[in-house]
């Protein structure tokens, strides 16, 4: 990785922070993004029953198991029909077949690599080598950015709603609900203060609007996508929250359907922090501290976690056939 120059625009401190990456080993820019994962996961065991962990983990019904594992199917392959309906939506034609194949990859990468986005970026790479110029590229990128938007719309809503419904249905709130609440006003507070912003700016906001504003129309509203995209970013994250019921069932330990609903998504909410590999040590860590909530131990919440996990990336690994697939080709082509 070589040095970022000044003149690209970033502030001075940003700069020395790339370059000070840029002079590590290679083995140390690898292992550190994993570093803050396993703390928090060997703070978190560290509290908990191990035993009782350990049990259940050794007890995993294997049929349950297997159940969550296939659960992960629709969700791969109802994302890949989105973002292929938003890159139609864009004027990029992306047939299904091609769209399922690379989401599997790109689920694959996401749990394997830091950040989660990673699988993401070569979603665009690999989308944007079927145009030609610059504008095709711009478009890859746009129906990635604007796919993940929409399923992180619904999933933040499904928190939402948890975070307010909880307390009636369990009498209880939920561990760090108050920091959501906070989150959830400061994302109101920035659409107001957006709003006022663009009353100020004038005509440079009306020339943003008439550049951006058409996508984002074309994308969710036009022509029904709204109803497109919703049903299909929902019909995900109840694929999710299936295999997370699935998980905790394999180790004995049963959310019932409002624990599913109103807590699970909170956990899962916790993976979009971009500080850990496949959302691992923080989606254990939520579930240790809020699926108590629904009458299950701390230990059995952490298990069904660490279920929910393997199953999410055993259920990515026909990704790997795209590789190997790729790999016989380039392979092909260099001896021919």
């Amino acid at each position: 990785m070589p040095p970022i120059p000044p003149a690209m625009g970033l502030p001075g401190v940003r700069v020395r922070q790339f370059q000070l990456l840029s002079a590590m080993p290679a083995w140390c820019r690898t292992i550190l993004p994993l570093v803050p994962g396993v703390a928090i996961l060997i703070a978190v065991v560290s509290m908990l029953d191990r035993g009782q962990v350990l049990d259940r983990l050794g007890q995993a019904d294997p049929l349950v198991f297997a159940l969550a594992v296939l659960s992960v199917q629709p969700q791969i392959v109802l994302s890949a029909l989105r973002w292929r309906f938003t890159s139609r939506r864009l004027g990029q034609q992306l047939p299904a077949r091609r769209a399922i194949g690379e989401y599997y990859l790109a689920s694959l990468l996401n749990q394997v690599l830091p950040g989660g986005v990673a699988g993401d970026a070569v979603r665009v790479v690999r989308a944007a080598r079927e145009g030609e110029g610059d504008r095709w590229t711009g478009r890859a990128g746009q129906a990635v950015v604007l796919d993940r938007l929409s399923g992180q719309l619904v999933l933040f809503t499904a928190a939402g709603i948890g975070l307010l419904a909880a307390p009636f249905v369990f009498g209880v709130t939920p561990p760090g609900g108050a920091g959501l609440l906070v989150l959830l006003a400061a994302v109101a507070g920035l659409v107001v203060v957006g709003w006022v912003v663009l009353r100020l700016l004038g005509d440079r906001a009306a020339r943003f609007r008439r550049a951006f504003g058409p996508l984002l129309a074309e994308v969710f509203v036009r022509r029904r996508a709204w109803a497109i995209q919703g049903a299909l970013s929902l019909a995900v994250v109840l694929s999710y929250l299936a295999t997370f019921a699935l998980a905790a069932s394999a180790v004995g330990a049963p959310l019932g359907l409002a624990g599913t609903l109103l807590l699970v998504p909170l956990v899962l909410l916790s993976m979009l922090l971009p500080v850990s590999v496949g959302g691992w040590g923080l989606r254990e860590a939520a579930a240790a501290a809020i699926l108590p909530i629904a009458g299950i131990t701390a230990g059995g919440a952490f298990a069904a976690s660490v279920i929910y996990g393997i199953a999410s990336l055993v259920g990515a690994l026909p990704g790997l056939l795209l590789l190997a697939r790729h790999a016989i080709g380039g392979r092909r082509r260099a001896a021919a």
